[in-house]
């Protein structure tokens, strides 16, 4: 088991002096959990990091619902931005894209790119797959009417964190199968990408020792999916897809969490699938260590490899229609 990082325990106290906690939907009813997780991730939120514009956008999904979009501009005097469309974790029922703004603000500052903050529905009000269906609405968006807003959908990468690492992920193969442009790049931060509860990170982080638990992952995955043989479905659980065709994929995974097996796995298959990609596992850290910037070290080694990754995958135009 990995050492816990040195810091861990002046964050637990920030927090207890602040009054606030992880959610805890088992013992909490939805909506008490989405206030208890928009307080938690709002202590780690601030201060937010100034960038030169900010703006809002709006689209449809194939099946009518609205997805709101915020965009943070490094520097709002340049044309033809690459930009990272990202979706925020929550677990698909928890979150939103202020709970993760500071993330997303630092990685525009840090890549030199625009990030665009996908407000997808949360589940159970939507289950599997209409976020998936808004995530690729948001990216058709971003290259059919991006440029209205001075970005480059020739040079676009997809990203999230924990479930939304799961919706850029399958998105991605959705694109991949339906034979359309593909982003350039892959920014997958300690994923959620299997409904398997048994794997050795599981049994060693899932007992919530270190926040996220096993059993939270289970009911997580209850929201999303409503039929439980529909957890294997490779765009639900993209960990079992194909992986062949991908473009270049950056791993993030966390230490001390339950999910870390998900990422390694994850590798794996990219690894025999032959898509370019990196896995870094961050030690002594728990899932959603990248949030809290303001007090982990980690947090910023982790953002600056990410935006380093993106720096250089955007730098050339790749996105073109699967072979």
């Amino acid at each position: 088991m990995s050492a816990t990082h040195p810091h861990l325990a002046a964050i637990a106290a920030v927090a207890r002096a602040a009054g606030v906690m992880p959610a805890d939907p088992l013992t909490q009813t939805l909506d008490q959990a989405r206030i208890s997780a928009r307080a938690y991730q709002g202590l780690w939120n601030h201060p937010l990091p100034h960038v030169d514009r900010v703006a809002v956008a709006h689209t449809v999904s194939p099946r009518g619902t609205p997805v709101a979009l915020k965009i943070f501009y490094p520097d709002s005097r340049r044309t033809h931005v690459p930009v990272l469309i990202y979706f925020h974790g929550g677990g698909f029922a928890l979150n939103g894209v202020d709970t993760h703004e500071r993330l997303m603000r630092l990685l525009a500052l840090r890549s030199g790119a625009a990030v665009v903050g996908v407000s997808y529905t949360l589940a159970p009000e939507l289950r599997f797959p209409g976020q998936l269906d808004e995530a690729l609405a948001a990216i058709a968006w971003a290259c059919a009417e991006g440029a209205r807003f001075g970005l480059d959908g020739d040079r676009l990468a997809v990203g999230g964190d924990s479930a939304g690492a799961n919706l850029a992920l399958a998105a991605t193969l959705a694109l991949r199968d339906a034979r359309a442009a593909l982003p350039c790049f892959g920014l997958l931060l300690y994923g959620m990408f299997s409904a398997d509860l048994t794997s050795p990170s599981h049994r060693a982080y899932g007992n919530g020792g270190f926040g996220l638990t096993s059993s939270r992952v289970d009911w997580f995955w209850s929201q999303y999916v409503a039929d439980h043989a529909q957890r294997d479905n490779p765009l639900a659980a993209p960990l079992w897809a194909d992986l062949q065709g991908l473009p270049p994929q950056l791993v993030i995974a966390a230490g001390l969490d339950c999910l870390k097996d998900d990422s390694v796995g994850l590798a794996d298959r990219l690894a025999e699938a032959r898509v370019p990609h990196t896995l870094s596992v961050y030690s002594g850290v728990p899932h959603s260590f990248m949030q809290m910037s303001t007090h982990l070290p980690p947090a910023n080694a982790a953002i600056n490899e990410a935006a380093a990754a993106l720096k250089r995958c955007l730098n050339t135009p790749l996105c073109m229609a699967a072979e």
